[in-house]
């Protein structure tokens, strides 16, 4: 046999060797990988809000059927009794809203002698909002809208008799509604 034939054929059979290994190896040409992709969908968060808001107040001659028959320029006599009715509406709105509601009853500023008597009651519109003792309210779960309503009575004993607490004034100053997230 011819060496250089064989010779030939064997370095032939070596390049044809080395370049299937090559292409084994991806050294030529190329190769394919799956993958695939998806998009965080968009999505947020939101918050809610707790606040209280006030309405004027109207005054009522507890003496007479009429509403709203008492004005800031009327006098008291002995006998009566005037209330002071006032709305606080109140928001709630959040998945974990828990708190309370307390009203500070302020004292009565009066040139009155004995003084002038009052009381301060507080009632709520809402089922979700409760009374827990005078003047103070929970809530344990989101209310949307509620309503406050303070009642403020002054009374003028019918027993004050002479001169005694004529030309006399009384103040309640403002009160605070406080309204907490617990």
């Amino acid at each position: 046999m011819d060496r250089g034939y064989t010779m030939n054929h064997m370095m032939k059979g070596a390049i044809a060797g080395a370049t299937g290994i090559a292409l084994l190896m991806g050294g030529f040409g190329t190769y394919a990988v799956w993958s695939d992709s998806e998009n965080l969908a968009g999505n947020g968060v939101q918050s809610g809000q707790l606040n209280i808001d006030t309405s004027a107040g109207t005054y009522d001659d507890f003496n007479t059927v009429a509403a709203g028959d008492w004005s800031a320029s009327d006098k008291m006599v002995p006998g009566d009794v005037v209330t002071y009715t006032q709305e606080f509406t109140i928001k709630g709105d959040g998945k974990n809203l828990e708190g309370t509601i307390s009203y500070t009853e302020p004292s009565l500023t009066s040139t009155f002698s004995p003084n002038l008597d009052y009381s301060v009651e507080v009632t709520s519109s809402s089922a979700t909002v409760t009374e827990t003792t005078a003047n103070n309210f929970e809530f344990d779960d989101e209310f949307g809208t509620a309503t406050l309503t303070a009642v403020v009575t002054y009374e003028l004993p019918s027993s004050t008799g002479g001169t005694t607490n004529q030309n006399k004034a009384a103040t309640l100053p403002a009160a605070a509604f406080t309204i907490t997230q617990s």
